[in-house]
């Protein structure tokens, strides 16, 4: 008897743990197909001055007038592209009217690259940095790993705003524009539908399993 009740306590403690998943795989498939939308939204959305909006939108196609500030390039490590490893080119773009912005420039094998110093247009999408995962390694400067403006501003004496651009051309041909728009693929209702099955096939041994025991109990 004691061995059958641990047997449900298990099996009744797995299959609320696989329908907690299944309904969480739910929630993340409802998040991705709105962040979807906005991502396609931004693809036909004709890209707006930064220097006129205050908050940009969520993937907000920008432009923006101004120059590139010298010696103020920062490298985010352990970047990959294609199997090769590298580092994503992030500069300081000073606006017309002021402001300073960081520009993610692209991708590149080589921590030298050329910055251009004339006055540009820099057109891309608006994004803000996500946070670092538990993996990932701490920001010492000059490594990077990760995108902190709030240390950043510190760091380069500069009141940064609170979101950066990435950026659609590199101006060099060693750095490789980077995707602006990632459109991540949504696979969450397989998910939900694969643990939704695991929790009812552990629920319908443990009732089946339980019927024979009681069957064999009577005889």
């Amino acid at each position: 008897m004691k061995h059958s009740r641990s047997f449900a306590i298990f099996c009744l403690v797995l299959s609320l743990c696989l329908l907690s998943l299944g309904t969480w795989q739910i929630y993340r498939k409802e998040e991705k197909e709105t962040l979807l939308k906005a991502l396609e939204k931004a693809y036909t959305t004709l890209p707006q001055d930064a220097d006129e909006v205050e908050t940009p939108s969520l993937f907000q196609p920008l432009f923006i007038k101004g120059h590139f500030l010298a010696n103020k390039t920062i490298f985010l490590s352990a970047k990959t592209h294609k199997g090769k490893s590298g580092v994503y080119v992030l500069d300081i773009f000073q606006t017309q009217k002021g402001q300073f912005l960081l520009i993610q420039r692209g991708w590149s094998q080589t921590t030298t690259p050329s910055l251009p110093l004339n006055t540009l247009t820099i057109e891309g999408i608006a994004r803000v940095p996500s946070p670092p995962t538990y993996f990932q390694p701490k920001n010492t400067p000059p490594t990077y790993f990760w995108i902190d403006l709030k240390a950043l501003s510190h760091e380069l004496n500069l009141p940064l705003l609170p979101y950066y651009i990435v950026s659609k051309t590199s101006y060099d041909p060693h750095i490789l524009p980077t995707d602006p728009i990632p459109f991540p693929s949504n696979n969450h209702l397989q998910y939900a539908i694969t643990w939704y099955i695991l929790a009812f096939s552990i629920l319908f041994v443990f009732f089946y399993s339980r019927k024979h025991f009681l069957k064999k109990e009577k005889s």
